[in-house]
């Protein structure tokens, strides 16, 4: 199966003109929302199993604690904390509006995790998802994530508005005071993506027709960090040298072929090839905000 085709329209079309441009509304013909269904989603919940951090809660005022919905158990007579009461999320929802996020479910999630490695293979990305369940008119902050987003909505409806990218090559994935005008604003329904370029501020909110389900395919890109430390892997490929010279001489011996061996993988190394490995070496914990 080809889950990028499933995604976008048209994948040469959408590479071409509109990969790292700009955001842009997709509507596919046949979009993968059998991955995670509300219904799935109830299950999961009433399971049982769902732990944090894999898991957790946020109303307007911020992360709710987790002594709130994660009441400590006892298994095989030894105490395990961090597992969601089912009763007590519903509650939170319920009576405090409270937005269930999901995170790392390509980890852990089989149907997602397909759609995760088959969106990374496509688009040679580091690829990780997250869910969020969000009650009508509960707004998220103006923020930038660190890496390209596809937002696809499963149920329900989700205003967003998408502004520029980063001018400065520093910017943090952190909340935008002052994001610029408006670049997007639209109304992703059930079926619809929504692509959001790397580091593009954006917030959105569930609307008025009801609670709103959306996966966010998060498409991590490597950065400084990750070139520098491919670059020190790529140099010391291969590279013997003994760790003692024995005299003045033998350490001058061992400084040249020390140079000569880092000039010889200079060289057969280009920027392209070094990008190419910093990706596919690139990971990141962070979850999208």
């Amino acid at each position: 199966m080809d889950w990028l085709e499933r995604c976008i329209p048209d994948p040469d079309h959408f590479l071409r003109t509109q990969w790292r441009q700009g955001p842009v509304l997709l509507r596919p013909d046949n979009p993968p929302t059998e991955v995670l269904t509300p219904d799935d989603l109830g299950e999961l919940i009433d399971a049982g199993h769902l732990r944090t951090p894999y898991a957790g809660l946020f109303t307007a005022a911020g992360a709710v604690p987790e002594d709130r919905y994660c009441p400590p158990r006892i298994v095989a007579g030894r105490p395990l904390h961090g597992c969601l009461d089912p009763q007590r999320v519903r509650d939170l929802i319920r009576d405090e509006n409270a937005t269930l996020q999901l995170r790392y479910l390509n980890h852990w999630y089989p149907k997602v995790r397909e759609l995760a490695d088959g969106l990374g293979e496509r688009l040679e990305r580091l690829t990780e998802v997250f869910m969020f369940y969000s009650q009508p008119q509960r707004r998220g902050p103006v923020h930038r994530d660190d890496g390209d987003i596809l937002v696809l909505q499963l149920a329900g409806a989700k205003h967003w508005q998408v502004y520029a990218g980063p001018t400065d090559a520093s910017w943090q994935p952190v909340r935008e005071e002052d994001p610029g005008p408006v670049l997007l604003d639209t109304v992703v329904r059930a079926g619809e993506l929504l692509y959001v370029p790397n580091g593009y501020a954006h917030t959105a909110w569930a609307t008025d027709e009801g609670p709103s389900l959306h996966l966010t395919v998060t498409l991590r890109e490597a950065g400084a960090g990750h070139l520098r430390a491919q670059l020190a892997s790529v140099l010391a490929e291969g590279l013997e040298l003994p760790a003692r010279p024995l005299d003045e001489a033998d350490l001058t011996r061992t400084a040249a072929d020390l140079l000569g061996h880092l000039g010889a993988r200079l060289a057969a190394t280009t920027p392209a090839e070094l990008v190419a490995a910093a990706r596919r070496s690139a990971f990141s914990s962070r979850p999208a905000a």
